[in-house]
C-alpha cells in the first residue's frame, strides 16, 4: 500500500519487553510492519509501568486493530476490560492473532487438547488438573471461555495461527472461521541460527521438556536411561520428583545459537498440540537432529525446517495479507458513505 497504516497492536505482554517464543514472533511482525512504513502503536497490560502511557498514545482512529494474545496470563490480576475488547469487536476493523490457546483456555496449556465439552465448563476434572497435569494453581473453577469468546474470532477480519496444527484446533472449535484463517509461516533469523560444525557435547536436550505440557512423561518414557538436558524458564518439579534429567533453566535468546550448536539431538515431544514451537526451527537450522512426535506445529508446515530458503519471504507475505485486509476495510467505509 502506498500510504502507511495506522495500527493499534493490542497484546497483554509488550513483545519488546518479554522474550518468549510468542513474543519473538510478534516483535518480528511489528518490526517488519514498521519497516514497511506502518505506524504501529503497542497497547499492552505489561510491563505495568508503561500500561497507561500505551493507552494514551494509541491511535484514536486506527485503520486496523491487531489483537494478539489479548487474554494472556490468565493468572494475572489485571486484564483488558471486557467493555474495551467488545468496543473493538463492534468496530469490526480488527484481526486476531494467536500464539497459544490463551484466548480459548484460561487454564494452563489446554489440558483438554482442544476436545472441549459445552464451551463453558472444562471437561478435565479438578483432581486431574492438579494431579495428572501437575499444576499447583490456576483451576479457575474449571471455567471454559470458548462460548464467551466466540465473537472475538467470528467477528474478526482474519484469524492468524502459527501452524496448520494450531489452526485445526481453533477451526474444530469455531468452524465458522475456517475461511478466514491465515497460517503464519515461521519467522526465524536464519543468519543467527546456523550449523557451526563444531563439537556437540550435549547428546539430548529439550526446551520446556521438564514440564508436563511439553512432554516430560513422553520424553522419560522414550529415553528412560538417557541424560536429557532441559532448559527454559520454569519447571524443576517433575525432574526432581522422578530424579530424571538435568534442568539448566533459562538461556538468553542471544546465547541460544551457541547452545544449540552443542546439542546433538533436540527433543520436542509435547502432550498438547503445540501451536508451533519456534525452537524446533532454530534447532533444525543449527544442525541438531530432531526427535519429535505428531504434536509439533512447526512440523505441520510444508517446508523443511532445516531449509533456509523456506524463511525468506514469510514476514513480507504476512504483511501483504494484512495490507489487503486493511484495504478491504477502507473500501467498505467508502461505500458506506
Amino acid at each position: 500500500m502506498k500510504k502507511g497504516l495506522k495500527i493499534n497492536f493490542l497484546s497483554h505482554l509488550n513483545p519488546f519487553h518479554y522474550g518468549g517464543g510468542g513474543e519473538q514472533i510478534t516483535s518480528a511482525i511489528i518490526r517488519e510492519g514498521r519497516e514497511r512504513g506502518h505506524d504501529i502503536k503497542i497497547v499492552a497490560m505489561k510491563p505495568k509501568k508503561f500500561r497507561l502511557t500505551s493507552r494514551v498514545l494509541k491511535h484514536r482512529t486506527p485503520d486496523l486493530w491487531f489483537l494478539f494474545d489479548v487474554l494472556n496470563c490468565p493468572e494475572a490480576k489485571d486484564h483488558f476490560s471486557r467493555d474495551f475488547i467488545d468496543s473493538i469487536i463492534s468496530g469490526g476493523n480488527y484481526i486476531i492473532g494467536e500464539n497459544t490457546y490463551v484466548d480459548i483456555c484460561c487454564l494452563n496449556s489446554l489440558p483438554c487438547n482442544g476436545v472441549i465439552g459445552d464451551g463453558r465448563k472444562c471437561v478435565i476434572t479438578k483432581e486431574d488438573f492438579y494431579g495428572k497435569f501437575d499444576n499447583s494453581s490456576g483451576w479457575k473453577n474449571g471455567y471454559c471461555p470458548v462460548s464467551d469468546n466466540k465473537r472475538l474470532f467470528t467477528g474478526a477480519l482474519g484469524c492468524i495461527f502459527l501452524s496448520p496444527l494450531h489452526a485445526s484446533v481453533y477451526e474444530r472449535i469455531y468452524p465458522e472461521i475456517a475461511d478466514k484463517s491465515y497460517i503464519l509461516k515461521p519467522l526465524v533469523d536464519v543468519e543467527l541460527f546456523t550449523d557451526r560444525k563444531g563439537k556437540r557435547d550435549i547428546k539430548y536436550a529439550s526446551f520446556g521438556g521438564m514440564t508436563e505440557t511439553r512432554g516430560f512423561y513422553n520424553i522419560r518414557e522414550k529415553f528412560p536411561d538417557e541424560h536429557v538436558v532441559f532448559f527454559g524458564l520454569r519447571g524443576e518439579h517433575l525432574a526432581e520428583k522422578y530424579n530424571y534429567g538435568e534442568v539448566m533453566g533459562h538461556i538468553p535468546y542471544e546465547e541460544m545459537p551457541e547452545f544449540l550448536n552443542r546439542v546433538e539431538n533436540y527433543i520436542h515431544m509435547p502432550r498438547w498440540p503445540e501451536p508451533h514451537g519456534l525452537i524446533v526451527n532454530q534447532a533444525a537450522l543449527s544442525g541438531c537432529n530432531l526427535i519429535t512426535n505428531d504434536n509439533v506445529g512447526a512440523l505441520t508446515h510444508k517446508a523443511d525446517p532445516a531449509d533456509r530458503t523456506g524463511y525468506e519471504n514469510n514476514a513480507s507475505e504476512f504483511w501483504n495479507y494484512i495490507e489487503e485486509k486493511a484495504g478491504q476495510v477502507k473500501s467498505s467505509k467508502k461505500k458506506g458513505k
